[in-house]
């Protein structure tokens, strides 16, 4: 059985969005480390910083957070954020 159209474009896309994921957190990390400092950012954060590139769904972006082992956490307005440490 052969893919339509429609199948091998959501294939690209979502191999794309994968590379775009992978570029974007590159140089960030669930966990703290020595040179880097906490920047955490919500699921919609995220989306609107790769939004110039592609949009990609918010399922996409949690499955990608979670398979990472990136948690959430809460901040002082009561805000839940993922926590995120990037590179200085």
């Amino acid at each position: 059985m052969s893919q339509t159209e429609n199948e091998r474009q959501q294939d690209r896309n979502e191999k794309f969005a994968q590379e775009l994921l992978d570029s974007y957190f590159l140089f960030r990390r669930p966990l703290p480390e020595t040179g880097f400092f906490q920047e955490n950012k919500t699921t919609l954060e995220v989306m609107d910083e790769l939004m110039p590139m592609m949009a990609v769904p918010t399922e996409t972006v949690v499955a990608y957070l979670l398979d990472h082992e990136y948690h959430c956490t809460t901040e002082q307005d009561g805000t839940v954020t993922w926590a995120i440490w990037r590179q200085a």
